[in-house]
């Protein structure tokens, strides 16, 4: 069965595992590049790199960055008085090296990925949605516009969003393989990822919307337990830009594109307040890989 997911951030990683260890499934991934940044020289993209760690079982102890890294480099920027507050540890660096490198040769984000991902075993198609530059940016009650980074890592995601937007969305392309693996896909899911802030910069690409919304199988997995986020402020931000609370806003954020939602197993009576929507009660918490794998089949096998 084919499988195409939209990710971002760590929950997004962690259901793409889930879907990477099942025999019977033919994985792509199609993943959020609002995130990524220059920092220090170096073409840093967060999403991308947490899919190919998490799926290769490598990912850090927070569900990003590399497992029993050590951060040598980012302490010794000190000395220079370098703002290191974005922590790139010693084995993650030589990643963010290699995708510089080859970007600078004339390789494209999408070509650099899949060496990327290749070199970590990683079997499953990995694809930046763009290989053009897509920016989330946040506008934040106290503060103005700020780049994903700030708000997220300097600011500790404590503001209060109140729109957002991604620059360089309107002039972007799908990478390639992207709208042919949405095509292709016998099942589309969306990873319990933060909507707005994680999935809205994949769907701002021209096509890739359309493309999910003429799917008859789109499925969501909702990233919150109890109308919360286990990580982020996913649910902070769903209510302050107006979708409301709980899963209902879940829906609201992906409204005419999702035909079921999977919610967590304490969230079950949501069904009834949702009509928009099939309601499926399952457990959702898949921080470990074999309650991933458990959560990608029953998924899988609402279309066997």
């Amino acid at each position: 069965m084919k499988v195409t997911q939209l990710s971002g951030g760590v929950g997004g990683a962690r259901m793409a595992r889930g879907f990477a260890a099942l025999d019977e499934v033919d994985l792509a991934v199609i993943v959020n590049v609002g995130d990524d940044q220059l920092l220090h020289g170096l073409h840093v993209s967060p999403d991308l790199d947490t899919v190919v760690y998490t799926i290769a079982e490598i990912e850090g102890p927070m569900g990003w960055g590399r497992a029993d890294d050590t951060f040598n480099f980012n302490d010794e920027l000190k000395r220079f008085h370098i703002d290191n507050e974005f922590r790139l540890g010693d084995k993650d660096l030589a990643v963010k090296i290699y995708r510089t490198g080859r970007m600078a040769a004339g390789a494209s984000l999408s070509e650099a990925t899949a060496e990327i991902a290749e070199a970590f075993g990683v079997e499953a198609k990995i694809l930046p949605v763009s290989d053009d530059a897509v920016r989330t940016e946040i506008l934040v009650d106290k503060g103005g516009w700020l780049s994903f980074s700030e708000y997220f890592v300097a600011r500790g995601h404590r503001d209060e969003v109140e729109q957002v937007r991604f620059s360089g969305a309107e002039e972007s392309t799908p990478a390639p393989q992207v709208i042919e693996a949405l095509r292709a896909a016998d099942i589309v899911v969306i990873g319990p990822s933060n909507p707005p802030l994680s999935i809205w910069p994949v769907l701002a690409v021209p096509g890739v919307e359309e493309a999910v919304q003429s799917h008859p199988r789109v499925v969501c997995v909702s990233p919150l337990v109890g109308g919360k986020a286990l990580k982020g402020p996913a649910d902070r931000v769903l209510s302050s830009l107006g979708l409301g609370t709980g899963n209902q806003a879940v829906v609201a954020a992906y409204e005419s594109l999702v035909d079921v939602l999977v919610v967590h197993d304490s969230d079950a009576a949501d069904g009834d307040l949702i009509d928009a929507v099939t309601v499926i009660a399952e457990n959702t918490l898949i921080r470990e890989a074999g309650p991933a794998a458990d959560l990608a089949r029953k998924v899988v096998d609402l279309w066997h």
